[in-house]
């Protein structure tokens, strides 16, 4: 079972997330500061960390450097209400393994940290402009899915949850080239060109299971 560790300085926010995150099947632990979230590390081990980087302790991206270096093997994202285009890029480029905005749903939340906790990063519509924006921007949240097959949802959820090519065809009984074909149609109705961007996509339009 994976271990998340908590770092925001709003206790109802905070309750809501390691609420969110129990339900999920994650264990959590949460601290309300930098300080706090430093001795938390020097007594447990966590496979992902959560923080928001305005709040006491912290300093901003300051903040989060230096808990890079007490956590350099762990994943880091950001959860943050300031959603600045800029904030976001300069976090990601400083690191951090995703950018989760305090507005995102909790599924889509939970989501994102499953994309990052199978190794991807996970890279909110704010933070992308140019070409890589225009992937799926002509796609709205109400139109998007419905031009799957049940069968494709089902694969684009086992996708949402980082399964492998290999792991969605053992589950769903088929072979790897059905999964591979089934894949190749869900981009085309997506209008997205990888299963990174089919992810990010269903992330941000709140895919639900």
């Amino acid at each position: 079972m994976f271990r998340i560790l908590v770092v925001e300085d709003e206790p109802s926010i905070r309750a809501q997330l390691e609420e969110s995150l129990r339900e999920a099947g994650y264990q959590t632990e949460s601290v309300g500061d930098g300080r706090a979230a430093a001795e938390a590390v020097l007594q447990s081990s966590f496979d992902l960390c959560l923080s928001d980087i305005r709040m006491p302790g912290m300093n901003g991206l300051a903040g989060f450097r230096a808990m890079q270096k007490e956590l350099p093997t762990t994943p880091i994202v950001i959860f943050s209400g300031d959603t600045n285009p800029d904030l976001i890029k300069a976090s990601l480029q400083a690191g951090a393994s995703g950018f989760i905005p305090k507005t995102m749903r909790a599924p889509a939340m939970i989501n994102a940290l499953r994309l990052v906790l199978s190794g991807e990063r996970f890279v909110p519509d704010l933070a992308m402009s140019g070409d890589d924006h225009k992937s799926g921007a002509n796609v709205d949240s109400g139109g998007a899915f419905s031009q799957l097959t049940p069968r494709e949802r089902e694969v684009l959820g086992l996708l949402v949850k980082g399964n492998s090519n290999k792991q969605i065809a053992r589950q769903l009984k088929i072979e790897e080239i059905t999964v591979a074909l089934h894949l190749r149609s869900i981009y085309r109705k997506l209008n997205v060109a990888s299963r990174t961007q089919a992810v990010r996509l269903a992330l941000q339009l709140g895919w639900e299971e």
